[in-house]
């Protein structure tokens, strides 16, 4: 029979998780082997999972690293975090949704160097509560995890432009070749913003942030365009969303690309490649969901100012070079026009998004592990503990000095393009 000697961090692991992780080294030719767990990056890196390193240490003497990405095991925590949705989405993106995009690029002989790259899935275990997804330790690969508090630079975000780009135009690829089962994957991946407009605490939530925007800012031209913007996005968003699935050109998102969820190769710190790790998120929406998310919560003012117009034509270029290699013209499907005419559309959610993201973004490790504390704790505590412990008073001065640059720098990015007044 087959044993594993486990060390470290044994219980962040249930015993259904350890027993599915057993069955997913003995099925790799596993045996007897010791098992090491250990934290994965620092409070802040993550909110949803709790994200850990598994070393196998096999009897020839070699490492087997894993990433396993575990779901909160607190019933209130789960609930107010949509765990299981969201679980589910990522474990459906890794096991069915990438596997099939890529799938297309080889019958189509796409070089592997141009195919979409994504962390190999090892298993995906997504029953109640003990839900666990076991992934390729990216760092071996020489993939890094870059500052999230400096601005990404034109370099990073161009090379995720086109992993977007690529898997946007794969989604429409396989929306025209296999519709049956493009529509079985947009039923599947469910949207949890609009699950989120329904719930009282969110309200809550995104009302004291936008209530601790207007406090730190002292100019009326930036507290003027904070006023509303956060308490009325809610609506905005299924507004905006309502008739998405008729447009041909709605595509499987990643949904979550702050700098966290992206993964960068350096060459003589030079950015060379780039991966996207994170698809709890992912859903059917518009493509320029991704865009404008990327764009507005990885990049400070200087830096779109330099580029944001480059950046959108490059996004444009590579999803015409991808969906060429199909045989389809991007202008048929989705224009530069309607890229523009779909980002102004939006401009005003995102805008929404980047103000409430700033206040997630800013935090040190510290705080956001106070925070996070907090969350995990709400069964002993009521909500109003949990939403106060988000709130800008209770960080120091430097943090609240970001929060506030970042919100203007978005406000000034913004109104720079005419997206908001």
């Amino acid at each position: 029979m087959t044993k594993f000697s486990f060390e470290g961090e044994i219980n962040s692991l249930s015993i259904r998780q350890q027993e599915f992780l057993c069955d997913v080294l003995h099925n790799r030719g596993y045996t007897n082997s010791k098992v090491l767990i250990e934290t994965v990056g620092k409070a802040g890196d993550n909110y949803i999972a709790n994200v850990k390193r598994i070393i196998v240490k096999g009897d020839d003497g070699n490492t087997f690293n894993i990433i396993a990405k575990i779901a909160p095991s607190q019933e209130i925590v789960r609930a107010q975090l949509q765990a299981q949705v969201l679980f589910r989405n990522e474990g459906i993106m890794y096991s069915e949704v990438l596997p099939a995009l890529v799938e297309l690029q080889k019958d189509e002989g796409i070089p592997v160097k141009d195919q979409l790259r994504y962390a190999e899935c090892y298993g995906v275990l997504l029953e109640e509560p003990d839900e666990i997804i076991l992934l390729e330790d990216l760092v071996e690969s020489d993939f890094n995890i870059l500052d999230r508090f400096t601005s990404l630079s034109n370099e990073c975000i161009k090379l995720n432009l086109k992993n977007l780009a690529t898997l946007h135009s794969l989604s429409i690829v396989l929306r025209k070749q296999k519709p049956d089962l493009f529509e079985d994957i947009r039923q599947k991946l469910v949207d949890c913003y609009v699950n989120m407009t329904e719930v009282p605490e969110f309200k809550l939530y995104i009302e004291a942030i936008e209530n601790d925007a207007i406090e730190v800012l002292t100019n009326e031209k930036y507290i003027s365009a904070v006023r509303g913007s956060l308490t009325k996005s809610g609506e905005l968003y299924k507004k905006l969303t309502k008739d998405e699935i008729r447009l041909k050109y709605s595509v499987v998102l990643q949904g979550d690309g702050w700098t966290n969820n992206i993964m960068f190769k350096l060459k003589d710190e030079i950015p060379v490649e780039a991966i996207m790790i994170d698809y709890q998120l992912s859903r059917v929406s518009n493509p320029v969901c991704d865009v404008l998310y990327m764009i507005f919560n990885c990049t400070d003012y200087e830096t779109r100012r330099a580029h944001y117009h480059d950046w959108i034509d490059y996004y444009h270029l590579q999803l015409e070079k991808s969906l060429s290699n199909f045989g389809i013209k991007a202008d048929f499907i989705f224009s530069r026009d309607q890229l523009d005419a779909d980002l102004k559309r939006y401009s005003k959610l995102f805008f929404a998004n980047a103000i409430m993201l700033s206040a997630v973004l800013i935090r040190k490790s510290e705080d956001a592990a106070k925070a996070k504390e907090a969350m995990e704790n709400s069964d002993k505590v009521d909500i109003g503990t949990v939403l106060e412990s988000f709130q800008m008073k209770n960080l120091d001065q430097d943090s609240v000095s970001k929060f506030k640059s970042r919100i203007e720098g978005v406000i000034d990015s913004f109104r720079d393009l005419g997206y908001i007044a």
